[in-house]
C-alpha cells in the first residue's frame, strides 16, 4: 500500500466564504439574493512532487515511445508531497525556435540539389557541370581579391577586399551567397512564478513554513550510500582492502587510505524530485474549500510538461524592513520559483493544450 504523502495549501480558505462574510446579509434578497461577492471557487497552481524510479533503466524523456506529454507515470515514479498555491500574478508562457543563418554558396546549393534529386548519373553530372560553370566567375574574382590582399600585406599597406567587393565596384553587382534560415531546433520552456505569502495566524504560518521547505527540499539532491551495481558496498570494499597486501609487503592498502576515502557512504547524490505543475479549481463548499481531490483543471490557460526546479529565491524582508512576531514566524515572505520543463513542446502538443 502506497504511503500517503502530505498536502499543503495556501490560502486554505476562500476570500469570501459566505454572504455573512461579505457583510451582505443585512441587505436583503433584493441585493442579488444576498449572494453578491461570495467566492464560489478558488483557482490554484498545483505542484506535485515525484521522483523517477530508475531500477537500472535509463530515464530519457526524449526517447519515450508512449508519447504521454513528458510525464512519468505508474510504477515508474515515487510520489512526494503536493503544494497548492494561489494563482500568481505573472502567468505567462513563451515559445522559441532556433534557426541558423547559413550561406550555402553555389557549391552548397548544387549539393542540396543533388541530394534532393533522383540520384541518376546523368542528373549528378549535369548538376556538377552547372555548379562549375556558376562558380567560375566567383572563383576568378576571389583569386584576384586574394592576390590583391597578398600584395597589400607584403607591402605593409592597408587593403582587404573580397571577390564580391571587386564585383560591386567593377560591375555594380555582387555574388548571391544563397543565404537561408535553417531550422536548428527548439528549447525547453522555462517558467517563473512569484508569490507573496502572508500569514494571518499561526496555522497559516506553519503552512507557509512547510511550503518553503517543500520547494527547498525537492530542488536539492540527497546523499545516497548505496554503491549498487557499480561496485561493492562500503563494508565489503573495506574488508577487501584490508585483506589485500601491497607487492612490496609494506602492509594492506587500507592502512594507506584516508578515512574520507574508506568511508564512502556519501559517494553518490540522488537526483532531485520533479514536479507535475497544473492549474486547478476547487469549489467553495459552505464557506470552506473542498478537498483537493475534487480539484478540476482550469481551462483557458496552458498545460505544462513535467518540470525541474532550477532556481528558488526567498525574501524574508519583502517590504523593506525586518518584521517578526512573538511566536517567531515572519508574517510576510516573497518567493520566486524558476522551473524548466523536461521534455520539448512540439506542434502536436499545442492541440493538447500546451
Amino acid at each position: 500500500m502506497a504511503e500517503t504523502q502530505p498536502t499543503y495549501r495556501y490560502p486554505d480558505l476562500p476570500p469570501v466564504g459566505s454572504a455573512a462574510d461579505a457583510g451582505l446579509t443585512g441587505l436583503g434578497v433584493n441585493w442579488n439574493r444576498g449572494g453578491e461577492g461570495v467566492t464560489p471557487w478558488v483557482d490554484y497552481i498545483r505542484f506535485a512532487a515525484y521522483r523517477p524510479v530508475y531500477e537500472g533503466k535509463a530515464i530519457l524523456e526524449s526517447f519515450k515511445e508512449d508519447n504521454k506529454g513528458g510525464k512519468t507515470e505508474g510504477a515508474n515514479r515515487q510520489d512526494g508531497p503536493t503544494v497548492y498555491l494561489y494563482m500568481p500574478t505573472n502567468i505567462a508562457v513563451s515559445y522559441a525556435a532556433s534557426y541558423n543563418n547559413t550561406k550555402f554558396g553555389i557549391g552548397g546549393i548544387s549539393a542540396a540539389q543533388m541530394l534532393g534529386g533522383t540520384g541518376s548519373s546523368e542528373e549528378v553530372a549535369k548538376t556538377l557541370q552547372n555548379a562549375a560553370a556558376g562558380a567560375t566567375p566567383e572563383a576568378g574574382f576571389k583569386a584576384v581579391a586574394d592576390a590583391s590582399n597578398a600584395i597589400s600585406q607584403f607591402m605593409g599597406v592597408e587593403g582587404s577586399v573580397s571577390g564580391s567587393d571587386l564585383a560591386a565596384v567593377s560591375q555594380g553587382r555582387v555574388f548571391n551567397p544563397y543565404e537561408e534560415q535553417i531550422f536548428n531546433g527548439i528549447t525547453f520552456r522555462a517558467h517563473n512564478f512569484q508569490f507573496k505569502l502572508i500569514a494571518r495566524d499561526q496555522d497559516e504560518a506553519g503552512s507557509i513554513d512547510a511550503i518553503l521547505k517543500f520547494f527547498k527540499q525537492i530542488m536539492l539532491p540527497s546523499y545516497n550510500s548505496d554503491i549498487g551495481a557499480v561496485g561493492k558496498t562500503t563494508e565489503a570494499a573495506a574488508s577487501a582492502a584490508k585483506d589485500s597486501t601491497k607487492k612490496d609487503g609494506s602492509g594492506s592498502v587500507a592502512d594507506k587510505l584516508t578515512p574520507e576515502f574508506t568511508n564512502i557512504k556519501n559517494r553518490y547524490l540522488n537526483v532531485p524530485y520533479r514536479l507535475e505543475v497544473s492549474f486547478v479549481r476547487i469549489q467553495n463548499v459552505q464557506g470552506k474549500l473542498g478537498q483537493v481531490g475534487t480539484a478540476k483543471s482550469v481551462t483557458g490557460l496552458f498545460k505544462m510538461k513535467d518540470c525541474v526546479v532550477d532556481g528558488l529565491q526567498i525574501n524574508y524582508t519583502p517590504d523593506g524592513g525586518y518584521v517578526n512576531t512573538d511566536s517567531g514566524f515572519v508574517p510576510a515572505i516573497d518567493m520566486s520559483i524558476s522551473l524548466k520543463e523536461i521534455s520539448l513542446v512540439t506542434s502536436e502538443d499545442i492541440a493538447q493544450g500546451y
